[in-house]
């Protein structure tokens, strides 16, 4: 036991080394920090600053013990200006480099749910961690004026002389495109990063006597850097991300060190981020690896790689502590620390008696479901408010199917303040037709006046009700196309199209479609309350043409499409292509294919009304193929392949029978010996590709005969059973 002990301490040092030699650029603001120092322009340590704060934070604790304070009085939101610098490379709007202003957005509503602990995942943290999970009562929204006093969006679009930026080496050059005082905004410059960093903060720095004459070249700095692929979040529209970082979290990382946050494993080898709930750890950690994880730091401790301050995988991080969060509140609140508690004053937050723009966005269209069984369903939608003032109204008018057009007027409680989203039921119920309908919802006025951005307050949606049921096992060869399919209006959709499979089910998005539709693909409603165990397996064919980031998903509902809850598979282009082409593709060989990929489907077990969807979410980067979908009555990855109509594998006394029959259909296995005496005889239904194991028992050496009965064909094997 002590020799397996010792081997398994080695194994997690050496992989956790590993780990760190993969993930040590994702944050470049230690580098950035130091790279100050090296140019003389912060002649402060860390451990000076730390034992500054330290200072500060005792004399604050000994002042509140004197007052009969607990805690800090405050009684209002803290709210910070937010000003995005777009340093893009000439591109439209939307379009590489220049960002959307969808996904800006997006970015807002992560980072203002990650602070105050609203995420979605909070209930991901581990029930040890549970106690300490804190919350913070900020709001980050765009600035409402900006430095000269005039109406402004917070958002700022320059085109850059550089097509990508170092973090070290072009600061300065970077951020003079553009640049807020920084005592008044948080400034967050959005570009393509170059090496393997996703963003850099400017760490808070202290008052200590001698640093007066740096504050000005630090000011000229001061704020965030974030590459344009991880800023924002998929879970607000298909933009362009990272697949490992598209949930936001590289800002709230980066915002966390601009708040005087350090990484959770103190950049050391069991070293010290100075907050008391933070579990030491030997190092950082990367992906996103199942809890509980054990470190070692002179005894065996718990891993909190769930914090945003470590370097897991976005999905993999869901809360700061409750004492980084008196750390960042110390740091909002201290005046002493320059360009942070001045935020909270700020102008910027004010928007100009002058500013009078109204411009209410429809992000998308949330219910009803693209394919659904439904006839009825509720209509939800979500709204970004890009007005120059808040929003406590909106007038919308929708129409289903072409008919009569309702107009309601709908109050916003609370207020939706500038940058930021919100999802609005406008009706809760709206009739549905069996097949295609469409849904056309518009913005008409917002605080009783009209939108002035007619093109981004519309949106005209397609709806499938499909009531179409079928059963497991079951095979799709694409030989037809008898599953459902929708797109988005005047978009592309699934088809067939021949490849060396035969017919193989497509988008043709090489040169077709809108960017940013999904275009679905769904099963009929399958039941699986009646086992235990299920699986499927599909091929992909997808030439990557090493730009664009198309994505497919696969995703699962368990009321029949109304919601889709679980997501089976979630790849960008780069991470499900079988081939490299920059040229309108289609697969001509199987080795053009990504063969039996499986997934496991566990998450609905038991459940009667399920549905899958293939979702292909276009970038107009390629086209990609699909065919030879299978659901099997088992959870085995490795799939059985068997030649038509069956295979037979014996093991001692055991016969294994894999069947591989064109359609569903009753099957009947008999075994007899030389003189006729029956040992097997046993018939099933709807017999598909399963696998049937059959035993042989007491019978004696001999030679057998085992007859199988496919629908109306019949099939013989004689054997030798030896014992």
């Amino acid at each position: 036991m002590r020799q397996f002990v010792v081997s398994v301490f080695i194994f997690v040092v050496l992989s956790h080394l590993g780990v760190n030699a993969y993930a040590q650029e994702r944050c470049g603001t230690v580098q950035y920090m130091q790279q100050l120092r090296n140019e003389g322009k912060l002649p402060q340590s860390d451990l000076q600053f730390e034992e500054w704060l330290s200072r500060k934070q005792e004399l604050q604790k000994r002042m509140r013990q004197q007052q009969g304070e607990t805690h800090r009085q405050q009684g209002d939101t803290y709210q910070i200006p937010v000003v995005v610098h777009v340093i893009h490379n000439g591109e439209p709007i939307g379009t590489g480099t220049n960002i959307s202003d969808a996904q800006i957005y997006s970015q807002l509503e992560v980072i203002n749910n990650d602070f105050k602990r609203l995420n979605a995942d909070a209930s991901n943290t581990p029930a040890l961690f549970q106690p300490v999970a804190g919350s913070i009562d900020i709001e980050f929204v765009l600035a409402k004026s900006d430095p000269n006093g005039l109406c402004t969006t917070g958002i700022v679009r320059v085109q850059g002389s550089k097509s990508s930026w170092s973090t070290l080496l072009d600061n300065i050059t970077l951020k003079s495109h553009s640049y807020w005082p920084s005592q008044h905004y948080l400034n967050i410059w959005v570009t393509n990063l170059s090496g393997n960093t996703l963003g850099a903060a400017q760490f808070p720095v202290s008052t200590l006597e001698g640093l007066e004459a740096y504050q000005n070249g630090l000011a000229q700095t001061d704020g965030v850097v974030i590459d344009y692929e991880a800023f924002g979040s998929n879970d607000y529209g298909p933009f362009n991300l990272e697949p490992q970082y598209n949930k936001g979290r590289t800002a709230t990382h980066e915002i966390g060190h601009f708040f005087g946050l350090r990484h959770i494993w103190g950049d050391a080898t069991c070293g010290t981020d100075y907050v008391a709930d933070t579990p030491r750890q030997t190092g950082n950690t990367s992906g996103c690896p199942s809890h509980p994880q054990t470190t070692v730091c002179g005894e065996p401790i718990i891993k909190m790689f769930q914090n945003y301050m470590d370097y897991t995988n976005d999905v993999c991080m869901n809360l700061f502590t409750a004492g980084q969060v008196e750390r960042m509140e110390f740091i909002l609140n201290e005046p002493t620390i320059p360009r942070r508690n001045s935020l909270l004053t700020s102008p910027g937050l004010t928007a100009p008696v002058n500013c009078d723009r109204i411009d209410v966005a429809i992000n998308r269209i949330d219910s009803p479901s693209p394919i659904s069984c439904a006839t009825s369903a509720p209509l939800v939608v979500s709204i970004a408010n890009l007005s120059d003032a808040p929003l406590n109204t909106v007038t919308f008018r929708y129409s289903v199917n072409g008919s009569a057009t309702t107009t309601l007027v709908v109050p916003i409680t609370p207020a939706l303040e500038t940058g930021l989203s919100r999802t609005l039921t406008l009706a809760p119920t709206v009739n549905l037709n069996a097949g295609l309908n469409t849904i056309l919802v518009e913005v008409e006025e917002a605080n009783g006046e009209p939108d002035d951005n007619p093109a981004n307050s519309f949106m005209n949606a397609t709806v499938l009700v499909d009531q179409s049921t079928d059963y497991i096992p079951l095979r799709q060869r694409f030989d037809v196309l008898n599953w459902s399919t929708v797109s988005t209006p005047n978009g592309t959709n699934w088809q067939l199209i021949p490849t060396n499979f035969g017919n193989s089910a497509t988008v043709q998005a090489f040169t077709q479609g809108v960017v940013g539709e999904e275009v679905w693909l769904a099963t009929p409603i399958l039941d699986f309350s009646f086992t235990t165990k299920a699986s499927m397996f599909y091929d992909i064919a997808y030439a990557f043409n090493q730009t664009d980031n198309d994505q497919f998903k696969i995703l699962a509902s368990t009321d029949c499409g109304a919601t889709w809850p679980v997501t089976l598979i979630s790849e960008y282009a780069n991470q499900f292509y079988s081939e490299l082409s920059a040229t309108n593709w289609k697969p001509s060989t199987t080795g053009n294919w990504l063969i039996d990929r499986f997934v496991n489907l566990t998450d609905v077990i038991g459940e009667q009304q399920v549905r899958f969807a293939f979702v292909f979410t276009n970038a107009r980067g390629n086209n990609v193929y699909l065919d030879n979908i299978e659901f099997f009555l088992d959870d085995s990855p490795t799939r059985v392949k068997a030649d038509e109509p069956y295979s037979i594998y014996w093991n001692n006394n055991e016969a294994t029978i894999t069947f591989n029959l064109p359609e569903r259909q009753p099957v009947g296995i008999y075994i007899v010996d030389a003189i006729g005496r029956e040992f097997v005889n046993t018939t099933a239904t709807d017999i598909l590709n399963q696998t049937f194991t059959i035993d042989l028992g007491a019978a004696a050496t001999g030679i057998y005969i085992m007859r199988i009965r496919a629908g109306n064909r019949f099939y013989a094997s004689k054997f030798y059973l030896s014992r």
